[in-house]
């Protein structure tokens, strides 16, 4: 029989809509811990994007003590070099007094079961270089450093080619 004390203090589930403020904060707090500014997202952008059957991305909330104080936000995607599905996991977040409780490896484990249930069987991210807890944190679980160039077509130039 499983010690209470073995067993963890908190629970992961499904984002809902009562969570958006609370998400949104985190994400700012994550931006904040990178170095920059909040992303322009709010919680009507959150529910939208991330709820109901225009979802773009799905997202889980791990709660302890009746708080959300971490959060995974990732989506569906295709790999053709291993012509298979899987994620991309866009955040992966848990607030700093929070930490070292398996939180994370739980929220990132809770993703990797979401994925293989839907036949997926890789999932990526990207962890921003000074970011150096996040790094040691998916060194120590067994990740692999994925050689690739980020590239990012936005604004005026994704205008411009639209335009082409």
């Amino acid at each position: 029989m499983q010690e209470q004390a073995d067993r963890p203090d908190f629970s992961i589930r499904p984002m809902d809509a009562d969570d958006a403020d609370r998400v949104i904060a985190m994400i700012a707090a994550l931006s904040a811990h990178e170095g920059a500014p909040p992303p322009p997202m709010d919680a009507a952008s959150l529910v939208r994007w991330g709820l109901g059957p225009d979802a773009r991305f799905a997202a889980l909330v791990a709660e302890r003590r009746a708080k959300a104080v971490g959060y995974a936000l990732f989506h569906e995607s295709f790999h053709i070099g291993r012509a298979r599905p899987g994620s991309v996991l866009m955040d992966l977040y848990v607030d700093r007094g929070h930490r070292r409780r398996g939180i994370a490896r739980a929220l990132l484990a809770a993703v990797a079961r979401a994925t293989r249930a839907r036949d997926g069987d890789w999932v990526t991210w990207q962890a921003h270089p000074r970011n150096v807890e996040a790094i040691a944190f998916y060194e120590a679980i067994g990740a692999r450093r994925y050689a690739a160039a980020d590239f990012e077509l936005a604004d005026g130039a994704m205008a411009r080619i639209t335009l082409s």
